[in-house]
């Protein structure tokens, strides 16, 4: 959100869940799908023996946060964007699993995130090619897929992932652009106090809804705090045209919050 401080400690993220989503494929164990671990009954102590693993592999190799873990339920029908990605289809169990996940990651020396907030699982769509539509009441929500996102806050994760997905029963925007899911449920109702980090900006599911320029100021307007562009490859895509229409289009008392949640990701002890 502003010029960084040359001398101030970087964020090195990376994708490394397991199974089909592991960026690195060399000098990091390599994990099986999130599912494997939610099958097994002894699931929660071998993911968190495997996860410490790979934690402290990608601390040596300089990487500080781990967008992981997977905290979406499965359920029939998705759209396979998540499927066995995700622990399974017991919200219970699945809270249990990405909790371990959090402890097992942070004790490896790297942050870890939960995603994608406020729930994928139930999605027919792909938000990689259009925007998702899910049909559920905050009470359902509650009851199953922001489950294990408690879980993941409880057990101290400092990161959470929105994910782009409408929910139009409680709101008119995706959540990576509401400031009622960012601020009202994850802050206010479910007490997360550390910082936001929206998918990809340029996946299917945003297209047709503004801007680059526009939907970043809305991003962060609404609660993000970091923004992640997968590949800064779409037509009209301009690095300095985004950080110019943040500069201009966000408050600065909210570009001073988000910059101070991301100095204290980089300043935690897991960063280093």
């Amino acid at each position: 959100l502003a010029e960084a401080d040359p001398g101030s400690p970087a964020l090195v993220l990376v994708d490394q869940e397991g199974g089909r989503v592991e960026r690195l494929l060399e000098g990091v164990p390599l994990l099986p799908p999130a599912r494997t671990f939610g099958e097994d009954p002894r699931g929660e102590t071998r993911l968190a023996e495997a996860v410490q693993a790979q934690a402290r592999a990608l601390a040596g190799l300089g990487i500080t946060v781990n967008l992981a873990p997977v905290c979406d339920v499965a359920q029939q029908g998705e759209s396979g964007a998540i499927g066995d990605r995700s622990f399974g289809p017991n919200p219970e169990r699945v809270a249990r699993l990405a909790a371990a996940h959090v402890r097992a990651t942070l004790a490896g020396g790297v942050l870890p995130c939960a995603k994608h907030f406020p729930g994928h699982g139930a999605a027919r769509a792909d938000s990689h090619r259009e925007l998702p539509r899910v049909r559920r009441t905050l009470p359902e929500l509650e009851a199953l897929d922001l489950v294990p996102f408690r879980a993941a806050i409880a057990a101290g994760v400092p990161l959470v992932m929105a994910g782009h997905l409408l929910l139009p029963e409680v709101s008119a925007s995706p959540a990576t652009l509401c400031r009622s899911w960012l601020q009202g449920v994850l802050r206010e109702r479910m007490g997360f106090g550390g910082a936001v980090v929206s998918d990809d900006l340029e996946m299917g599911a945003l297209t047709g809804l503004g801007s680059p320029e526009d939907v970043a100021v809305r991003a962060v307007r609404a609660g993000c705090d970091l923004l992640i562009y997968g590949r800064m490859l779409q037509p009209g895509l301009d690095a300095d045209a985004i950080a110019e229409a943040l500069s201009q289009g966000v408050p600065g008392d909210r570009r001073a919050q988000a910059e101070g949640r991301v100095q204290g990701l980089a300043e935690a002890p897991g960063s280093r």
